[in-house]
């Protein structure tokens, strides 16, 4: 499966209908719980079973397609396992709680009720059951049969649709190189080569502009639109640096991935590390992101990525 983030630029009309699905969901995904929270035996099919019943007692679910519906009783069951997962490690657990307004941002077709109209013009249409045609940037061809939609709402302001197509399975590389890749916080690389990549420290850059916008809106008056637009302005300045942190870790795991057919990486647990003194370095070098995304593309290039123990 490969999953692509297209831009989308839905007017106001449109856009005060994503809104209203995400609310919908929400509400949709409390009811489920509340319902699952009754069985003494946990039954899937049941609660799915309901929403037809939900669609007759309310007419506010039938603005939403049956599949968004369906699939955040898969969410509700997916966050189920996460916790019981939790739990088996011997980790201490709560429950599952409702969802209070402005939690949700996302929203998905599964399966049906999309299309993706392309077309000679900048931007390409992509058609949402229950709302309409909605202008989007499809920056790259989708070859495959798109499987899954998501609609996403950033704090922003913006709105994104990650589409998830059936991929080619890869072909193995002819390519015999190998390289072993030590990560670090002065050099974010450091291969067997001799090559280096010096830390650009993403966060130094913008550190100053993030506390200006920090201080602003926590001058301002709780709920007005003068703390809004600074809201605004903070989430799109922590984007930035989100997007400028994920340019540099695809670029530095496209050049391994398509110049090297083995790449071994120390293996390191991140998830213990990023809790540490230097979480914070550790998290604006974005160690785990190279590794990660190394790994996929060199799959996707008939590569491989080896994890190796040190002493």
């Amino acid at each position: 499966m490969i999953t692509h983030k297209f831009r989308m630029y839905p007017n106001r009309k449109t856009e005060a209908k994503l809104l209203e699905s995400i609310e919908i969901c929400r509400q949709g995904y409390n009811t489920f719980l509340g319902e699952l929270q009754k069985q003494k035996v946990i039954d899937k099919s049941l609660i799915q079973g309901i929403i037809p019943d939900m669609k007759i007692c309310d007419d506010m679910f039938s603005k939403v397609h049956s599949k968004a519906l369906q699939y955040e009783v898969y969410k509700l069951f997916s966050n189920l396992r996460g916790l019981s997962a939790t739990k088996s490690r011997h980790r201490k657990v709560g429950v599952l709680r409702f969802k209070g307004k402005g939690v949700f941002k996302t929203f998905t077709y599964n399966q049906s009720g999309f299309k993706l109209i392309h077309n000679d013009r900048r931007n390409q249409t992509l058609w949402l059951s229950k709302i309409g045609n909605v202008a989007i940037r499809c920056h790259r061809q989708v070859n495959g049969t798109i499987k899954q939609v998501t609609i996403k709402h950033f704090p922003s302001g913006k709105w994104f649709a990650f589409v998830i197509e059936d991929g080619v399975k890869p072909q193995k590389t002819a390519n015999n190189n190998i390289v072993g890749i030590d990560l670090g916080l002065q050099n974010i690389v450091y291969d067997s080569d001799g090559s280096s990549i010096l830390n650009p420290r993403h966060l130094k850059q913008k550190e100053e502009r993030l506390k200006h916008l920090q201080r602003k809106m926590s001058n301002k008056i709780k709920r007005s639109g003068n703390r809004n637009r600074f809201r605004v302005q903070l989430a799109r300045q922590y984007e930035k640096l989100a997007n400028s942190r994920d340019d540099f870790a695809h670029k530095v795991s496209h050049h391994y991935a398509n110049n090297y057919g083995i790449i071994a990486f120390e293996d390191m647990n991140m998830q213990s590390m990023c809790k540490g003194r230097f979480s914070k370095s550790i998290n604006d070098a974005v160690l785990g992101k190279i590794r990660q995304y190394t790994a996929y593309k060199a799959e996707n290039a008939g590569g491989k990525v080896m994890l190796v123990r040190t002493a």
